[in-house]
């Protein structure tokens, strides 16, 4: 619920779409060092906000009129455009979906549905019909909790100014509701975090300036540091074009020294603003981008993150789960695939909180929120830290437990696990990425499938439930290699609590993008629509299988038969890794809850809308075959490089004129 806040206030918003389980930490961990500095800020978390709008009877039954009218227009047409004809499809598909999302959202708060797993799974099956008739709604967009997006085409900044000015997205009147019912801010602050933020993210800035012109308005978090470090050469300027700074890497230095300048409601002076740490702005004068200069947080001068503008009750998840970063970065950052290993910046530089100083803010906010259970989102826990950690937990007389990412190290030993075990670890996921000893060094792991297959068997033995993340594809990587992945997943089911089985992107920064020679790539190249360079496309000569090798439908059943053996789930549901649902069914269940399957989902109740049988004119599965012959076809030409530009054609203005030719083709 928004309320009126005094004017000049500072503003740090976290924006759709993400996890509305548990609240983030990087807001939260920002106003806890503030405060302690004496900042103060407010944060919003506009992400699980809007779903409670999302789910809200009001919005479902507009959604329902709107779809209603647009199936009655479509259906009594002729025919169809091509466009029209993917919108009439989802439409119709959708309008049968229609129900009592209250109840799916009631169900993932109450602590007793939550934990019968047919009731859970009908609810989480009904949230998921949620955002498929938001899919209809803002045909061509699609939504879910780790998704905003085009049908096809990336975010560029065309796309993205005609999401805003069409006013296409679903939390647009979410938006107006809670800006109309704020006092004007001095600072404003959005955390681009997640891909899936993007539009979103952008559609904030341009309400918050349409709404308060005269705020200081700023973006940061990972993936705006991204997209400011790899995009092409003019989107730091036309980023800029919708706020007035950038924040790179971590913030609390930025805004400790930023914020004292906007305190007297007076702008500030460019030189100034230059001579902030992190901050990218552009002088008003002579329109010359300039960066301040780098800094890197002491963690011994952190705080523990201040949650309390967060109403806990309101996520979906029926008791809180807390995150906390004891570390940051990753003390190994050698591994082929990850953008930290060429990234040497010194925001990924590995460092700690003092382990008595860590525990004493696990305390707190124990005391303060009342909570038990604490993911650690850090990139990794080197052991000595884990262990040291464990022991002052003990020592201390703390009684949390928690889930957190480790890597595969001899240190540690069965005694050793049974230290974390004691210490309240009840969940680990490794990045065991490969189970072939030749990619593991390919990868510089340094790891072998023997070292895998015993540590694991430490944690799992000690009764810490174990999560293998795995992918296919690395270049190097053949039939064999991938097999053998899989078979190591296979042998070692026994002792493996869940898994997953992805495929291999190449990320910006790393190794293999800095130096692709050394793996055998032959090209990288991008997407014209992909301006900020997030999504690298390679080409290799390595011999590593692909979907057209007819071997790939072995590697598929072999990836399948594994599955139902699991209740595996994606992201962030129980059953996904290192999510808060499946936490709490650890805790509940045990290490092997997701090792075998569930139930399958209560009948659901009749849905609103159900009782009236639609009578589609055009068959549905018959546009749904067409489109998927012509996104087929379309995606082959647009994704292959153009010789002279080196960039694949794919962008929202190549997809309109396929579809434009299609229409003509059909009209003859």
């Amino acid at each position: 619920m928004s309320t009126n806040r005094p004017a000049g206030e500072s503003l740090l918003i976290y924006p759709p779409f993400a996890d509305p389980t548990w609240p983030y930490v990087s807001l939260s961990t920002l106003k806890g060092y503030l405060g302690r500095c004496g900042i103060q800020v407010q944060v919003r978390d506009f992400n699980v906000e809007a779903f409670s709008y999302l789910t809200e009877a009001s919005t479902i039954a507009r959604w329902r009129q709107q779809l209603t009218a647009r199936f009655q227009e479509l259906n009594g047409r002729d025919s169809l455009t091509r466009s029209e004809q993917m919108e009439y499809r989802r439409v119709a598909e959708a309008l049968p979906l229609f129900q009592d999302f209250g109840a799916a959202v009631g169900t993932m708060r109450d602590g007793e549905s939550f934990y019968d797993q047919a009731a859970y799974a009908a609810a989480r099956d009904s949230l998921e019909d949620l955002f498929r008739i938001m899919e209809a709604v803002c045909f061509p967009f699609r939504f879910t909790c780790n998704r905003a997006d085009h049908l096809v085409a990336p975010w560029d900044f065309q796309l993205l100014d005609s999401y805003i000015a069409g006013r296409t997205s679903p939390l647009d009147q979410f938006y107006r509701r809670q800006l109309a019912e704020l006092a004007a801010p001095r600072f404003v602050g959005i955390s681009l975090t997640f891909v899936s933020q993007i539009p979103e993210a952008f559609y904030l800035c341009r309400l918050f300036r349409e709404f308060f012109p005269d705020c200081f308005l700023m973006l940061g978090g990972p993936c705006v540091d991204l997209m400011v470090r790899h995009g092409r050469p003019e989107v730091t300027a036309r980023i800029l074009g919708y706020v007035d700074g950038i924040t790179m890497q971590e913030g609390e230095k930025t805004l400790e020294q930023l914020l004292p300048l906007l305190a007297g409601g007076s702008c500030p002076d460019p030189a100034q603003l230059a001579a902030t740490a992190n901050l990218i702005t552009r002088d008003p004068v002579s329109g010359i981008i300039v960066q301040g200069p780098l800094a890197v947080l002491d963690l011994a001068e952190s705080a523990a993150p201040d949650y309390s503008d967060l109403d806990l009750q309101r996520y979906l998840a029926p008791s809180p789960m807390l995150l906390n970063s004891p570390t940051r970065g990753c003390y190994w950052n050698k591994c082929s695939f990850c953008g930290y290993g060429f990234n040497q910046s010194g925001a990924h530089a590995y460092r700690e909180i003092p382990v008595p100083q860590a525990v004493a803010d696990l305390r707190a906010l124990q005391q303060k929120y009342g909570v038990a259970n604490f993911y650690f989102s850090c990139d990794v826990l080197s052991p000595d830290y884990a262990f040291r950690l464990a022991q002052e937990i003990l020592d201390t007389g703390l009684e949390i437990y928690w889930s957190t990412d480790l890597r595969i190290e001899a240190a540690y030993t069965p005694e050793r696990c049974r230290l974390l075990y004691r210490a309240g670890l009840r969940a680990v996921a490794f990045g065991v990425e490969s189970g072939s000893a030749k990619v593991l060094r390919l990868m510089h792991k340094g790891v072998t499938p023997e070292r895998i297959r015993e540590v694991n068997r430490h944690f799992h033995q000690a009764g810490i439930s174990t999560a293998w993340m795995t992918f296919l594809g690395h270049p190097g990587e053949g039939f064999q290699e991938a097999k053998a992945t899989l078979d190591l997943l296979a042998a070692e089911r026994k002792v493996v609590d869940q898994f997953i089985v992805g495929t291999f992107g190449l990320t910006p920064g790393s190794r293999i993008a800095c130096r692709p020679e050394e793996f055998g790539i032959d090209s990288i190249s991008f997407t014209a629509g992909d301006v900020f360079r997030l999504f690298p496309i390679h080409s290799d000569r390595s011999g590593r299988i692909n979907a057209n090798d007819q071997r790939f439908g072995q590697l598929d059943a072999e990836i399948d038969d594994l599955s139902c053996r699991y209740q595996l789930d994606h992201y962030p549901w129980a059953g996904a890794i290192s999510t808060h649902h499946s936490f709490l069914y650890l805790r509940r269940y045990g290490q092997r809850v997701f090792a075998k399957a569930w139930p399958l989902p209560q009948t659901k109740k009749q849905k609103a809308g159900a009782g009236k049988k639609i009578q589609p004119r055009f068959p549905l599965a018959g546009l749904r075959r067409r489109e998927e012959e012509f996104m087929g076809h379309y995606l082959e030409l647009a994704l292959r490089p153009d010789p002279e530009t080196g960039l694949t054609p794919l962008c929202f203005d190549h997809f309109q004129a396929a579809l434009d030719r299609e229409e003509e083709k059909d009209r003859r």
